[in-house]
């Protein structure tokens, strides 16, 4: 019996486009194949507008080509919307399998996953709690702090800064008297991240920016900067078993990869690591150790830096990566042998879906 599977992205968050080129790769690999190829069939494209927060449903028998999906996503779109519950409401009806490719704010951070729960939607939306965990980049550097000993992996010194505190949090940190990175603490895709060589001669850049996160979220992180190279590494999570991906190498001309050298292939260098590098089964090893560590569904990835004395350093993790074309995520499928098509195939077929437990106890009758 073929799979049925339907796509839910877009949204409302800074990471828009970013889902929305996540989504665009899954869905002209999978029109690339002959149709005895595919390996399922989809049901349904959830588009979520960034203008007005209503999703609109793409009929996929009018899509042949990625250029036919344009129009449906265009601020212009007259396709008309409905709220997020009430698709969740229709969907749940139906029992599709959804797959959640939202990035960033509400798509990562439980928000979504909170819906699908109380909805009773299944898909890859996952745990609410492990979102919202991985989400928040100064909770989750505590929570890899806490879980290894600093001889297996290290967390850079990380001060969290929010409106209330910010010039108590700048002094300490300009006390510190090395160079620091600023960045949100709970956006994704590197968006207003800076790295500062000299900080107190940049006091007032430093300021600015942070007044220009707080517009996008509640908190901001400063965090010690570590010399060295950036890896990343990502897992597929089965129902039994943590699969850890090749390593993917990011080298950019300062030695830091914000978001400019990420996403664009003009500055920063992604190369997949040989599988028998040390470095590349060190770093793999932490993957699954933190994946292990808490309740991941289907897929995530984890980036480090690595000094050079060889130790690693946990910076953060991503709930649900990244499926662009040429991205680091796609690099590590292709080098472990899979497509994003097949990526979508294996998930919907080995992973599980997050059902909430009965919280509810009857004291009598234990």
């Amino acid at each position: 019996m073929t799979l049925e599977i339907s796509f839910i992205f877009g949204g409302l968050s800074t990471e828009y486009d970013g889902s929305v080129t996540s989504f665009a790769n899954i869905l002209s690999s999978y029109l690339a194949l002959p149709r005895a190829e595919r390996p399922f069939s989809v049901r349904h494209l959830y588009h979520i507008s960034r203008v007005d927060g209503l999703v609109r449903t793409i009929p996929f028998n009018s899509i042949s080509t990625i250029a036919d999906l344009e129009p449906y996503i265009s601020e212009t779109s007259t396709i008309p919307g409905r709220t997020l519950l009430s698709t969740f409401e229709a969907i749940e009806s139906r029992n599709e399998y959804v797959v959640n490719l939202l990035h960033g704010q509400f798509g990562e951070d439980g928000g979504i996953q909170t819906l699908a729960v109380i909805s009773g939607v299944a898909g890859s939306f996952g745990d609410p709690h492990v979102a919202s965990l991985t989400m928040n980049k100064y909770a989750m550097s505590a929570f890899v702090s806490s879980l290894f000993p600093a001889e297996m992996v290290r967390v850079p010194k990380t001060t969290l800064i929010t409106p209330r505190n910010v010039d108590q949090s700048i002094n300490i940190a300009m006390s510190l008297g090395r160079p620091f990175v600023v960045k949100p603490n709970s956006l994704g895709s590197s968006l207003f991240t800076q790295l500062f060589y000299d900080p107190p001669s940049s006091e007032q850049e430093i300021d600015t920016l942070l007044r220009a996160i707080f517009t996008h979220d509640t908190a901001a992180v400063l965090q010690e900067f570590i010399p060295g190279d950036e890896y990343t590494c990502g897992c597929l999570i089965s129902s039994s078993e943590i699969i850890p991906l090749p390593i993917v190498k990011l080298e950019a001309n300062n030695d830091f990869c914000g978001r400019d050298q990420k996403y664009s292939s003009n500055v920063a260098k992604k190369t997949v690591v040989n599988v028998n590098d040390d470095i590349s089964r060190r770093v793999q090893n932490i993957t699954t150790s933190i994946a292990s560590s808490i309740d991941l569904y289907n897929m995530a990835r984890f980036d480090f830096r690595v000094s050079a004395d060889e130790e690693i350093w946990f910076l953060e993790c991503n709930y649900v990566p990244g499926t662009a074309k040429d991205g680091s995520f796609e690099k590590m499928l292709h080098s472990y042998g899979m497509t994003v098509v097949d990526l979508v195939s294996w998930i919907t077929s080995n992973s599980k879906t997050f059902k909430k437990p009965d919280h509810y106890i009857m004291y009598d009758r234990l």
